[in-house]
This record gives structure tokens, sequence and C-alpha cells, in this order.
């Protein structure tokens, strides 16, 4: 403790997890017993710790261990494997009188009995349930303040290109979530268009693009690099220019819907010129927004 800091702790009437206010003494004695060399050194140090936890409601009487402050790393230590434990963290409060352990379990039970094949990953085994704490009003409001009274621009970074000259999106090359078109001009030829979607950054998305252009391996990746290998091999001159033309919310696990897809096949259907490269067969194309929703790939 530094000088002139006067230890707080919460109190034992607050609205926490009965095992962290039951735990906040005993790691108090601990921790003093672990950095006093000596009970006497132990006894000068404890007085303004206990006057706290008095006024925060504990009876705890603080009181040395010897033992804690020993070395314990030649212990011998255990050659068990460790289980791979999924925890499910419900916000704690008060008020709620039932029984979510109880309850979490017996659902847990009811979709995966013994003889299901998932049985393994969801079992009472590899499954725990540990309360977590919310943020308090004073952390809420904070926070609150905090983004409402930050810059505009500080909010948001809109473009971290070097060059905000070559940006393809003429400083806003960080948007998520879009639905854009690209535009192939070639001498000699039509001007061709696609129109293509990305939940993550814009950014990211036209790097991949970009490496389809160059990567033989990858000239099939979509229909505008089959269309840009085209070009090269009749060693055509082309220039793509880049925009946005909608933003949607993307797959969500609650509505079970994509309206980013939703929004990328409208355009493909009944903007047809703004979509000449596409093919229609993509309308029936299915949603990669929610692979990150399924079981297979949280492993």
């Amino acid at each position: 403790m530094k000088p002139g800091n006067k230890p707080q702790y919460i109190h034992t009437k607050s609205n926490h997890p009965p095992n962290i206010i039951k735990a906040v003494p005993e790691g108090i004695n601990r921790r003093l017993s672990q950095i006093s060399s000596t009970e006497e050194i132990f006894k000068k140090a404890i007085p303004p710790y206990q006057t706290a936890l008095k006024e925060s409601g504990y009876e705890y009487k603080l009181k040395y261990e010897k033992n804690s402050n020993e070395n314990t790393t030649n212990s011998k230590k255990s050659n068990t494997r460790q289980r791979r434990i999924t925890w499910f963290n419900p916000p704690f409060n008060l008020n709620v009188k039932t029984n979510i352990g109880k309850c979490f379990f017996t659902i847990m039970n009811e979709c995966f009995p013994e003889d299901h094949k998932l049985r393994k990953i969801f079992n009472r085994n590899t499954l725990k349930i540990s309360y977590s704490c919310m943020p308090n009003v004073k952390n809420s409001l904070d926070a609150h303040n905090k983004k409402q009274l930050e810059e505009p621009h500080q909010l948001v970074r809109t473009c971290n290109c070097r060059d905000r000259t070559n940006c393809p999106l003429d400083g806003t090359c960080l948007q998520k979530a879009v639905v854009y078109q690209a535009e192939v001009s070639a001498e000699g030829k039509p001007t061709e268009t696609y129109i293509g979607v990305t939940e993550t950054e814009f950014k990211t998305r036209y790097n991949n693009h970009k490496q389809s252009f160059v990567k033989e391996r990858l000239k099939n990746a979509t229909e505008l690099s089959k269309y840009i290998w085209r070009l090269k091999a009749d060693n055509s001159e082309y220039n793509i220019s880049w925009k946005v033309v909608g933003t949607a919310k993307p797959y969500s696990n609650t509505s079970k819907r994509c309206n980013l897809c939703i929004l990328e096949k409208y355009f493909i259907v009944y903007k047809r010129e703004m979509a000449t490269l596409n093919k229609r067969s993509e309308i029936v194309s299915t949603c990669r927004h929610k692979n990150k929703f399924l079981l297979i790939n949280n492993k």
C-alpha cells in the first residue's frame, strides 16, 4: 500500500456472489502473510486493512499464517491431463431467486443425453458455471460520458492507407458490412461491373481481390478475377474503380437472417447493369457469414 492510500473493499451486503464476498478477507490475509517475513512485521502492517474490513461489514480477524510465505515450487506436480472446460458465466443479482445453475444443467442433460453424439463435449465434467459481476452504475455512466465527449473523428478510423490518394474508397476503406461494386474498364471492350459483399473491413476484402489478380492459383476465386485474367491473356490494359453501394447488418444468430447477403442478391437480380459479371446462380448460394456461429468452427 502506498503512503496516504486507504484500502477499500466491497461491502458484505453488496450485490456480489457469496463466494466472492467470502474470499475477500481470506485473500487479504493470505497476501499480507506472504509479503511479511515475520509475525511482528505482519502485526504492524494490518491495522489499516483490519479497519477497512470492519467498515465493509466483515468480522474476519487477520492473523499471521506462517506457511503462506514458504516456497512451494518444489511440490510434486500432478501429471493428470487437464480437461477443456467451457464456462457459463451468467450475471449475478441478489434479486434473482431462481437456481440458475440447476436449470442450466437440467437443460444440458435434456439437450445432450448420454447417447447423444456431442455428449463428450457437453457434460458435467466439461461444462462449468460461475457467476460474473456486472459493472456498477458509476462505471457505466463514466464510459457513456467518455464516449459522448470524444471528438467524432477519434471514434471511428476510416482509413489506414499510407497514401490516402491511393485509397480504393477515397479514405473510407475501413467500412464494414458493405456491398461494394467494382467497375472494370478496358480499351476496346465494354465496361463490366461486379457486385461483392464483405462483413469484415473492405480493405481486407480488397487485398484478397488483389491477390487473386496476381496469383494464378486464385484466378477462379471470383467472377471478377476470372475476367481480369482473361484481360491479361489478351494483353489488355484495364482499370478498376471501387465504390460502396449499400450497407446492411450481417447474419444474426437471433433472427437467423443475413440482410447483407439479401442486399447483395437484390443488386444481382434487379440491378443487372450493376452486376454484369455476376452469375444468377449466386443468388442460391448459402450465407457464409453464419459459419462463425456453427459448432464445428468453435472447437
